[in-house]
């Protein structure tokens, strides 16, 4: 028979004419022919014949195509490598080197919170302090919390930045008797000088004084309440320029400024009838982050008479 004209190994003909397969070609067709060629021995049941013909050729185009199948997994898959020490083989591939695996990222550890307050009891008008000669000053207590970076000026307040232009602040507390001075801006000659200005008792007395004072920057007061005393708030305003002027002083037992610009934020309290000021002081350049101390400390603020 031609060995073209059976459907079967024309399908495989036409897959295997492809260029990359003509070796492929050549096998099938050695081995169609050689199924055509090869003499059948006459049998005894001749009415099976041309049945069981088809089947041998079958059964050859089924050799052939498992010939066929191993040459073309060979050419797909290479030549085998050559064992070692052969030679004229296949050079063996170099190991491909696995990517390395990322380290995993490290997680910093969330900080551990730790004590970062430091409770105060202070009390400014006593011995250490100003010594007010009334005793009923003298044994008011000031308790509060402040951030252990925040420093003890005597018995008198805290402060960060040394309480120093441009940038540092304070907390501090002022007796009863207090004075002004008609001329904040002191020469050297009369920095020791007594304040020339009286101011009464009450809370009254020294917010108008301050309010009436012609050389002073202050803001209107109002009314407040803090620790749980009644009193009068308002700011005092340190000009930008006081380099004229050897000291800064509005009034006596109180501080002076530290610097030009500092701003003065004043409490007048009346505790138990006994006046005191309770203070802080910033600047402008004051980080947001002292200034949110500076008040924390004074919600934390009690005052026991």
């Amino acid at each position: 028979m031609t060995t073209e004209r059976d459907p079967r190994t024309r399908i495989v003909l036409s897959w295997l004419r492809e260029e990359t397969h003509e070796n492929a070609e050549r096998v099938l067709l050695r081995a169609v022919d050689e199924v055509d060629t090869t003499a059948q021995r006459r049998s005894w049941w001749p009415a099976w014949r041309t049945t069981h013909m088809n089947k041998l050729a079958t059964y050859g185009l089924g050799a052939a195509a498992v010939v066929v199948a191993f040459v073309i997994g060979t050419q797909m898959l290479g030549p085998t490598p050559s064992a070692p020490g052969d030679v004229g083989g296949a050079p063996s591939a170099s190991p491909t080197r696995s990517p390395s695996r990322s380290p995993s990222p490290v997680i910093s550890p969330t900080p551990v919170a730790t004590a970062l307050t430091v409770t105060h009891a202070l009390r400014p008008f006593g011995p250490g302090g100003f010594d007010d000669e009334n005793p009923r000053a003298a044994s008011i207590t000031f308790t509060f919390d402040a951030p252990a970076s925040w420093e003890t000026f005597e018995e008198l307040g805290v402060s960060i930045g040394g309480n120093d232009w441009p940038d540092g602040a304070y907390v501090g507390f002022y007796p009863p008797e207090v004075a002004l001075f008609s001329e904040p801006c002191q020469t050297e000659e009369v920095a020791e000088a007594d304040a020339d200005v009286p101011v009464g008792p009450t809370v009254d007395d020294l917010v108008t004084a301050l309010v009436d004072h012609p050389s002073l920057d202050v803001t209107d007061p109002v009314d407040v309440t803090l620790a749980g005393y009644s009193g009068k708030y308002l700011d005092l305003q340190v000009p930008d320029d006081i380099s004229e002027c050897f000291r800064y002083r509005p009034m006596d037992a109180h501080i002076y400024a530290q610097g030009a610009g500092q701003r003065w934020h004043m409490w007048v309290l009346d505790v138990g009838g006994v006046r005191v000021l309770v203070e802080t002081n910033d600047f402008a350049g004051t980080s947001a982050q002292w200034l949110a101390e500076e008040q924390a400390i004074i919600d934390s603020l009690e005052i026991n008479p």
